[in-house]
């Protein structure tokens, strides 16, 4: 292990991988939906599925089963039914439209239910307690014995210093703020949910400042076309 200043190493990104960066995510959607032990025909929830990059990731470990991916953005939802029929997991994968704070669904009616990342942008529209309403209603509609993954990036986990940045950067301008495990595990005890393990996966790549800045004014259009946000001018949040 390299560790630089009390923080763990990580490698610049060519430009060229950068361009690719969020679908590939340095295999770490595949690695984490390999580890979740899905079983022949379950039926799973995606929450906060985005553009589908997990859901369609999931769709290649479950053989017979069903994919629900919901996202409250209408964007969103348009460009992941594009993706999921472009990776050929229609049969699979289906994309709502939903406020995954009030799911639009029975209870105990999924065997499974994910978030890969999505609790930040919950919490950007939502806020804290829109997150914790959202992970009741996950527990709200899984059967009895199933199973919850949340993949998130608490704070006080990040292992890099860029990590660190970046997180302190989405939740202080974008208000899609990284909450910390304990504000997770409170929710489960609450609802007699029992914790089984956590896992930490990494990329180990960090961006240069120009794609930094790439990020950033995507970032910033996204927050305020997409989902309406009040953010400041790109040199103010650079500074």
């Amino acid at each position: 292990m390299d560790v630089r200043g009390g923080f763990v190493a990580s490698d610049y990104l060519s430009d060229e991988d950068y361009r690719y960066y969020w679908v590939r995510l340095e295999g770490v959607r595949k690695a984490v939906s390999e580890g979740l032990g899905l079983s022949v025909g379950m039926r799973v929830l995606d929450v906060g599925t985005g553009y589908g990059f997990f859901a369609i990731e999931i769709a290649k470990q479950l053989e017979r089963g069903e994919i629900v991916g919901i996202d409250l953005v209408n964007d969103g939802v348009i460009h992941a039914r594009k993706l999921v029929e472009k990776a050929d997991v229609m049969d699979v994968v289906s994309v709502l439209k939903m406020d995954a704070t009030v799911l639009s669904f029975q209870n105990d009616c999924f065997d499974f239910a994910t978030s890969f990342l999505g609790m930040r942008d919950i919490h950007m529209t939502r806020g804290r307690k829109g997150v914790k309403k959202v992970v009741e209603e996950m527990i709200r509609v899984v059967r009895p014995h199933g199973k919850i993954a949340l993949c998130i990036t608490p704070p006080e986990d990040m292992e890099t210093e860029d990590q660190k940045v970046a997180v302190e950067v989405e939740g202080k301008v974008f208000g899609a703020v990284s909450l910390p495990k304990e504000f997770y595990m409170d929710i489960f005890r609450e609802n007699n949910v029992a914790l089984r393990e956590t896992r930490a996966y990494h990329t180990h790549k960090r961006l240069t400042a120009n794609q930094a800045k790439v990020e950033l004014r995507e970032g910033i259009e996204i927050a305020r076309r997409i989902y309406g946000k009040s953010v400041s001018a790109f040199n103010v949040v650079w500074n």
